[in-house]
């Protein structure tokens, strides 16, 4: 059909170029351009009267896919009318997608919920922190609930990025003081700068607590300071908590050793005070006499 349709147009522009030959109409050059068209329309002529054909082994089908039946086919496998549940929608070729709880599909075809959110009734919510939110823009949805990544400490830059004690959370960055600088893991925020409270004299313990001159922080503890507040009648010596009521090393006080204060040959300690312990067994009846457990507490 194509090579007919081609025929038929060639024998009418040369019937017409040569209409315009024999009429004059033409310049010289125009007429032996019109000839070496129509002798070269002749040849054509005459190889499709021969009846060329293309190899059939070279044949390629290109026959244009048909539209319309495909959107039949797509029609007939996408039916949501046929769907148990009647707000369901076809979506990108999927049937019965449920609209009210399909999180890529929340509410409408291509309407994706972010991460830990949820779909719930055809809107994107969060359950974060034990309650359904509807996270307004610029918020994520965190483990706990809707939080500005930009200001919050906890959820700083992200969720669960957490700033160090002391830090605040400027445009999605910890920072610490008025230089802005971002601590280590283990540092603590104090005023200024970045501490380490175990091992800083300057801030040991907490931010602020300076130890005394020469004295290490360990730990978090000045040295000669008791982990722990001592309680009662007891006092801290030696980074030790001891009672002074009877401890023959620290007498009435931290470092008030009865072996050196006293002229005694066996000092001990009673309430306070460096005493002769032979003669506290001398003045006691025999059956009462004991030896004092020097590491009795009260």
């Amino acid at each position: 059909m194509r090579t007919q349709l081609l025929l038929n147009l060639t024998r009418e522009s040369a019937r017409s170029r040569l209409a315009g030959c024999l009429d004059g109409r033409l310049g010289s050059k125009s007429t032996r351009r019109a000839l070496r068209f129509l002798v070269a329309l002749l040849l054509l002529g005459i190889g499709a009267s021969m009846g060329c054909k293309a190899d059939p082994m070279m044949v390629v089908d290109r026959k244009p896919k048909d539209m319309a039946s495909s959107s039949d086919d797509a029609a007939m496998g996408c039916d949501s009318s046929r769907c148990e549940n009647p707000d369901s929608q076809c979506c990108n070729g999927e049937p019965c997608i449920d609209v009210n709880s399909n999180p890529f599909h929340c509410g409408g075809c291509g309407k994706v919920c972010g991460n830990r959110e949820v779909c719930a009734a055809g809107s994107c919510v969060c359950r974060g922190g034990g309650r359904d939110q509807v996270c307004s823009a610029g918020t994520l949805c965190c483990f706990d609930g809707c939080r500005d990544v930009m200001k919050d400490t906890m959820n700083c830059g992200g969720c669960n990025r957490v700033c160090v004690a002391g830090e605040t959370c400027d445009g999605g960055t910890c920072k610490c003081g008025p230089a802005g600088l971002s601590c280590r893991s283990g540092q603590t925020c104090c005023g200024s700068g970045c501490s380490s409270l175990l091992d800083d004299p300057k801030n040991c313990g907490k931010c602020g607590k300076e130890c005394p001159m020469g004295k290490a922080c360990k730990g978090g503890v000045c040295e000669g300071e008791c982990a722990v507040p001592c309680g009662g009648v007891e006092r801290c010596c030696d980074g030790m908590c001891v009672n002074v009521l009877n401890n023959p090393k620290h007498c009435g006080g931290c470092g008030r050793d009865c072996s050196v204060l006293s002229p005694f040959p066996i000092p001990g300690c009673l309430v306070g005070n460096c005493i002769d312990l032979r003669m506290m067994d001398m003045a006691m009846p025999a059956d009462m006499s004991m030896p004092m457990d020097m590491s009795m507490r009260d």
